[in-house]
């Protein structure tokens, strides 16, 4: 997460794959988008993508931007990702005009949801 903290931005970082699945459930409304490392030892993160998933579903959670981060390249590695529920898919090593490109294109796609709810709000 050296990119995140050279670009400036806030972020939390979790030690494995448990852990960010717990930390999301918990402060789900603070997070613009999730960077998952899916190669995190305890619970991969195929498998906690697919866990905030499910809890989102569960709760009713607006969906959060999920992106893949790995050194894993295959076809297999993108289908299993891409079907756990992330969606975008970046291969390490990532630079730094990769990550804030997205950082900027899922800040756009955010606020565009917001002014799309507020045109449907009644009043």
């Amino acid at each position: 997460m050296a990119l995140m903290h050279k670009l400036d931005y806030k972020y939390c970082r979790a030690l494995n794959g448990r852990e960010a699945v717990d930390i999301y459930r918990e402060k789900h409304s603070s997070f613009l988008l999730v960077l998952m490392d899916m190669s995190m030892p305890i619970m991969d993160g195929f498998t906690a993508t697919a866990k905030i998933r499910e809890s989102e579903r569960k709760r009713r959670l607006p969906r959060c931007s999920i992106v893949a981060l790995t050194g894993v390249t295959s076809d297999e590695a993108k289908d299993q990702a891409f079907a756990s529920g992330v969606d975008e898919f970046f291969s390490k090593p990532v630079l730094m005009k990769e990550v804030r490109e997205l950082m900027e294109r899922t800040r756009r796609s955010k606020e565009g949801d917001i002014d799309t709810q507020r045109q449907q709000e009644p009043g």
